[in-house]
């Protein structure tokens, strides 16, 4: 019988925080799957790091699915998570090393971001609420590509006044260049949603940006939503994004509509 090996990945961080809570991602994902042989690893700045895990792995598996806790697919996903995996089957032949896709532009973050928002806004008030959406930023076009149309789903589910995308870094617009052109609109209020999963050096300083601007403009109703990390329709992304390696002839959905890919 194949043994199969379950490697979460995460970007890491100094932060021990949000390594945690990478880690709690992992023990609520042993929770629903006690069967499956779990264990977690970083891309960068924390331990274990991704190639010595997959390491670790291969002396006791035949089989080793990393699963990328990775919103878009950039260069941590394409570049040095490809170089790991043919690393490691140079090293460990025998084994066969996999990796499920990121999760993307998909239907269920969409509730995840709603969810978030209204935790914070109330329906009446969306309509005089401009969202303003921050993503990591990256060098890789389709990344921030998929981010920007993300927004836009946002923005007409949600049926805020408009929507804005914006970036912490790497790229542009960034935050706050967009929240001082909205506010040039004198909008009733402003509602800011990091569209992260976990906490770290970059949603730290989103956060310093954010009370700096309101600090700014007292006179505007200007807010900011949770996380994304946490909520139960996360583990489902990750679900799915498993089976669809590990469950030989699973359906291909669309992400965004859930149809059959094939209708």
């Amino acid at each position: 019988m194949e043994r199969t090996a379950i490697l979460v990945l995460g970007h890491g961080s100094r932060r021990p925080c949000a390594n945690g809570e990478v880690e709690a991602t992992v023990e609520a994902l042993r929770l629903r799957h006690p069967r499956l042989a779990l264990s977690h690893a970083f891309i960068e700045l924390a331990q274990p790091l991704l190639a010595d895990e997959l390491a670790r792995l291969a002396v006791r598996a035949d089989r080793v699915v990393v699963v990328p806790l990775f919103l878009f697919a950039a260069g941590h996903v394409k570049e040095e998570l490809p170089r790991a995996l043919e690393a490691a089957r140079g090293a460990f032949p025998s084994v066969r090393f996999e990796a499920s896709r990121v999760f993307g532009i998909h239907r269920w973050m969409l509730e995840v971001a709603i969810d978030r928002m209204r935790s914070t806004l109330n329906a009446s008030e969306a309509a005089s609420t401009v969202l303003v959406a921050v993503g990591r930023g990256t060098s890789d076009p389709e990344a921030n590509g998929d981010f920007c149309k993300v927004v836009r789903l946002l923005g007409e589910r949600g049926d805020f006044a408009w929507s804005e995308p914006s970036f912490i870094g790497v790229t542009g617009p960034r935050f706050e260049a967009v929240a001082e052109r909205v506010a040039l609109s004198a909008p009733e209020r402003l509602l800011v949603l990091p569209y992260f999963l976990f906490a770290g050096r970059l949603t730290e300083r989103l956060e310093g940006q954010v009370r700096a601007f309101a600090e700014r403009h007292r006179g505007l109703d200007v807010r900011l939503a949770p996380l994304l990390g946490g909520h139960p329709r996360v583990l489902d992304v990750v679900d799915e994004r498993l089976a669809e390696v590990l469950e030989v002839g699973a359906d291909a959905k669309c992400a965004v509509c859930g149809r059959s890919a094939a209708a």
